[in-house]
């Protein structure tokens, strides 16, 4: 595509965007016994910060993507990274929990907006194989503010308090926003765009009615939700109970976080060298096996920090493993209309996820069994549906 074949920066830009995602959880995870002491709110009124910006990341997708579908994505990147700033400083100097969950809904629209910029952008402008590799690449990339963000909030909070670490967001939207602005491309030509009503239901019925789409995204959104388990119960689990200092969670979610980004990463490989579906598989049994570990582990141990950690490391690879090539093959099918898909397929997954995680987190069960039964019958059930429905046949891989 020519607009997108001026230089090959523009693609690291998509990377800045799907950032905002990861950055508006993993910077302030650290700060949420300190948050949760100046709010005088209890864990689940804390967490609800989390779930709230990524059900709206999710959600807000079926509104954006269609109108980037029809105007274009450089434009809606920038409304993006302007609507995040504006939510995270107000989250800054939020007094109260219900002002701070007006901030956390719209930093969630903002990123919501940019992620589907940069995954419709993927789809406009690069094959489904290399599409493919790049999902997985920005996957993997966006993992580095899992493995950073949490030291460097941590120790944003111990210098300039909790309230800091929302004022770095800010600026960092701000400075992606000046760098689309300056370098990101329009890739997607007038001739593409959509014409007639926006929304429609007609528009996501190809995609509803998919079985290969709503395959993918199901088990993404499931996977999202084991995640955002892992995400929400870690500091509680971790700090409260086994009694880590903030330094040592920082330490210990950041080195899962690296699991993640070196997982993600080597599933271009796989994929180069196997296919989609063999990658995607493979990701997929781990997640099974990670489940069973989480029942031994329990079992054997009770509560631990390597009983519980080591499990989810498994997990973790093997969702990574996996995500790259699900997106890939669940918006194969769409190329006239990946803003929608891609939307779509995001508010399954983190929309879906997100409302799965606050089901789970007002239920009186250990971490251990919630991501155990998510992971083992759950998953390993979908993946035995696939077989059977013949999902996985198809002539490109």
């Amino acid at each position: 595509m020519s607009s997108a074949s001026g230089g090959r920066f523009w693609p690291v830009l998509l990377v800045l965007l799907v950032m905002l995602t990861p950055l508006g959880v993993d910077i302030y995870l650290p700060s949420m016994p300190l948050m949760r002491s100046d709010f005088e709110g209890d864990n689940a009124e804390l967490q609800l910060t989390i779930t709230l910006f990524l059900f709206t990341v999710g959600i807000g997708q079926l509104l954006v993507g269609p109108l980037t579908d029809r105007h274009g994505r450089k434009r809606w990147a920038l409304a993006g990274c302007l609507l995040y700033a504006l939510g995270a400083v107000l989250g800054a100097f939020s007094p109260t929990l219900s002002l701070m969950y007006t901030a956390r809904f719209l930093q969630g629209m903002g990123a919501c907006v940019a992620t589907v910029v940069a995954f419709s952008a993927v789809r406009d402008a690069f094959t489904p194989q290399r599409g493919a590799q790049i999902y997985s690449y920005l996957n993997g990339s966006l993992c580095i503010i899992p493995a950073l963000a949490p030291a460097l909030g941590g120790v944003l909070a111990s210098l300039a308090g909790w309230r800091s670490t929302f004022l770095f967001m800010a600026v960092f939207a701000l400075l992606t926003c000046v760098m689309c602005a300056r370098f990101l491309p329009e890739t997607l030509p007038a001739s593409k765009r959509s014409l007639g009503a926006l929304y429609q239901l007609h528009r996501f019925l190809p995609m509803l009615t998919n079985a290969r789409f709503m395959f993918f995204a199901t088990l993404a959104a499931i996977g999202m939700g084991a995640v955002l388990i892992y995400v929400t119960a870690s500091p509680v689990l971790l700090v409260d109970t086994l009694g880590l200092s903030q330094w040592q969670f920082g330490l210990v979610f950041g080195a899962n976080a690296l699991i993640n980004v070196v997982s993600f990463f080597g599933a271009t490989r796989l994929i180069a060298r196997l296919g989609r579906v063999p990658t995607f598989v493979g990701g997929a049994c781990l997640i099974v096996v990670s489940g069973l570990m989480f029942f031994i582990s329990f079992a054997l141990w009770g509560a631990s920090v390597v009983g519980f950690m080591a499990p989810v490391a498994v997990f973790t690879a093997g969702f990574s493993l996996a995500l790259g090539s699900a997106v890939s093959l669940a918006l194969e099918a769409f190329p006239d209309r990946a803003g929608s898909a891609s939307a779509l397929f995001g508010c399954f997954q983190m929309s879906g996820g997100a409302g799965l995680a606050a089901l789970f987190s007002h239920v009186p069960v250990s971490a251990y069994l919630v991501l155990g039964g998510v992971c083992a019958p759950v998953i390993g059930g979908l993946l035995w549906l696939g077989y059977i429905k013949r999902v996985f046949s198809c002539k490109s891989q």
